[in-house]
């Protein structure tokens, strides 16, 4: 599997499984105001069979001067390490051998918090070898009888690049889709003779605290995509044929939570669900259960467990029979479709994780560590057991926070 089918990979399994919480996270959220200044490092970890992927991501928010307009930056780096094989790519790199990408990514946020109204928006650029994107949304939240109802609604636009490397030598050509003959697609413009991803997000949220220890949720999450979706390395498990996705593709998630806090107990339970549908004819299912103790004064624990179960898109073919077709494909004409992409494919997974968070409030107190007072770092791990052709893979994550 190539380094871009990963990252395609880890984007749209995160899509599936958290978009509901997703745009919450990148636009500021619109149910509390950033109140303090904060940096925050973070690395994450994962690995699989055939593939490593990194990220090192440092962010910054800081008021100027209170809640009422709070700035933020932020850098990313994505890592990717890949063995070609998998994804047929050994004609291009002489052989298999390990793919190793870079991706750098840079965003920039505003909120404000005005009584009850919470505003946000972000721009994001990010860049790797073989694809350009910018990214940019807003969101508005307003909260309702005593804050104790919260209604939010998001909206955000990506508009990408996409390229294909001919070489060993990172010579890269536009890529349109495998429909698409390589001298007839074009590095400007729109359609279907352009390399242009556009992708339209929306969000809307409802908060209701239903009781002093038990808040309840609902988001719906919808994203409209127009442009090349497929993957311009894969041909090699297709028999030498480009793989050919259809150029529209409209998500739904829909994901109702509950939170439900045990003062005396000094636990949250947090059960929620996720419901995909789209129309390549894909439907998943992942209902997922979180348990949060306080087990010291100033240390946090959580355990978690999350089962994904999805079916395969209309144009999926277990037999390996593929057809090389010469118009565009549609559900209409899936004749034209070709595809060994292991997302679209029916597959299911289980995922335990735990985490654990230390803040650090407790030596904060001592002299010459005042500056640590509402810090924490957080360490995570999650391991997937997935059926499907990636195979199991371990996710960590360990991060540093500290107020300024």
């Amino acid at each position: 599997m190539s380094a871009r089918g990963h990252r395609a990979t880890a984007r749209t399994l995160a899509w599936l499984l958290a978009s509901a919480c997703a745009l919450w996270v990148w636009w500021g959220p619109a149910g509390r105001a950033q109140a303090e200044n904060r940096v925050t490092m973070r690395g994450q970890y994962y690995r699989e069979t055939s593939t490593r992927i990194l990220q090192p991501q440092v962010t910054v928010t800081a008021d100027a001067p209170d809640e009422r307009l709070t700035l933020g930056a932020g850098y990313l780096l994505d890592a990717i390490s890949s063995a070609s094989i998998a994804s047929g790519a050994a004609q291009i790199t002489g052989g298999d051998k390990v793919f190793h990408e870079l991706r750098h990514e840079v965003t920039g946020t505003v909120g404000s918090r005005l009584g009850e109204w919470t505003l946000g928006g972000f721009f994001r650029y990010s860049t790797e070898t073989d694809y350009i994107s910018r990214a940019t949304g807003v969101s508005v939240a307003r909260d309702l009888l005593q804050r104790n109802i919260n209604l939010a609604f998001s909206y955000g636009l990506n508009l990408d690049r996409w390229y294909r490397i001919v070489n060993n030598l990172g010579v890269r050509q536009p890529w349109c889709g495998g429909a698409v003959p390589p001298q007839g697609c074009h590095k400007d413009g729109l359609g279907v003779g352009s390399n242009f991803l556009q992708v339209h997000l929306f969000g809307l949220n409802y908060a209701h605290a239903l009781h002093k220890t038990v808040l309840a949720s609902f988001h719906v999450n919808y994203a409209h995509q127009v442009g090349p979706q497929d993957n311009p390395y894969r041909e090699g498990l297709l028999g030498g044929i480009e793989e050919t996705h259809p150029r529209i593709r409209n998500r739904v998630v829909m994901t109702p939570s509950v939170r439900w806090a045990i003062p005396k107990a000094r636990l949250v339970i947090e059960p929620f669900y996720a419901f995909y549908v789209d129309d390549w004819g894909m439907r998943s299912h992942s209902p997922e259960l979180r348990v949060h103790g306080r087990v010291a004064r100033h240390v946090l624990l959580r355990g978690r467990y999350r089962y994904y179960k999805q079916t395969g898109a209309f144009f999926w073919r277990p037999d390996g029979q593929y057809v090389d077709g010469d118009a565009q494909c549609t559900r209409a004409h899936p004749e034209n479709c070709a595809t060994a992409d292991v997302k679209v494919m029916p597959w299911d997974s289980h995922t335990p994780g735990v985490q654990l968070v230390w803040e650090f409030d407790g030596i904060a107190r001592h002299k010459g560590l005042h500056w640590l007072e509402g810090g924490f770092v957080e360490v995570t791990y999650n391991h997937a057991f997935q059926h499907n052709r990636y195979g199991n893979a371990r996710i960590g994550n360990l991060a540093l926070s500290l107020a300024f």
